[in-house]
C-alpha cells in the first residue's frame, strides 16, 4: 500500500518523461516525482520529447505533457524535421506509436473553452490534470495512471474512436 509522502517500491522503476514549456511546471514535477523515487526525464518542447522518447535506452511509464507547446522562438527550415513542434494531444499520439505501452497524463492551466478550441473535450479518453495542483494532488494522480492501461489504439491514430462512449477522468 502506498504510504503518504514515501516512496514506493513500484516507483523506484518507474520513468516519467514530463513535457512544459514553464520551467517552473518542470522544476516543481521533477522535484516531487524525484522525492517519490521515480525516475524523471524532461524536456521544454515536443521536439525535444520526441527525440528523448526516441533516445532512451529503457521503459518511460507515462508521459505527463501540457496540452499547449508553444515553440521557444522561430525556426526556419529548409526541409521536414524528424522531430516537429506539436500540441500535447498530437505529442501524446506520436508518443503511443514509439512506445505502445505508455501512460499518458495531460495536463493545462487553460480553460474549458480554451482547450475545446484545441479540440480537446471532457468525453475524451485520457486522463486530465488541471493546473494549478497541489504537489501531492500530482503524484496520486501520476500513479493512479501508471496503474492503468497504456493509452487507448484509437488514440495512437487520429482518431475515430466512440466519443460519445469515452470517459475522461479530469483531475483537479
Amino acid at each position: 500500500m502506498v504510504e503518504h509522502g514515501h516512496p514506493t517500491p513500484e516507483s523506484r522503476s518507474q520513468t516519467v518523461l514530463i513535457v512544459d514549456d514553464d520551467p517552473s511546471i518542470l522544476a516543481l514535477c521533477r522535484k516531487k516525482l524525484e522525492e517519490q523515487g521515480f525516475k524523471v526525464l524532461q524536456a521544454s518542447e515536443s521536439p525535444e520529447a520526441l527525440e528523448t522518447c526516441s533516445r532512451h535506452n529503457g521503459p518511460i511509464h507515462l508521459l505527463l505533457a501540457d496540452l499547449l507547446l508553444p515553440p521557444k522562438k522561430l525556426q526556419l527550415s529548409a526541409g521536414p524535421s524528424k522531430f516537429p513542434r506539436m500540441h500535447g494531444v498530437e505529442l501524446m499520439r506520436r508518443v503511443a506509436t514509439m512506445r505502445p505501452d505508455i501512460r499518458v497524463l495531460l495536463m493545462s492551466a487553460h480553460s474549458d473553452e480554451v482547450l475545446k478550441g484545441y479540440g480537446i473535450k471532457r468525453k475524451e479518453q485520457w486522463p486530465f490534470l488541471r493546473k494549478p495542483f497541489n504537489p501531492d494532488t500530482l503524484v496520486r494522480v501520476v500513479r493512479e495512471v501508471i496503474a492503468g492501461p497504456p493509452i487507448a489504439p484509437e488514440v495512437k491514430g487520429k482518431g475515430g474512436g466512440k466519443e460519445e462512449e469515452q470517459k475522461t477522468d479530469w483531475y483537479g
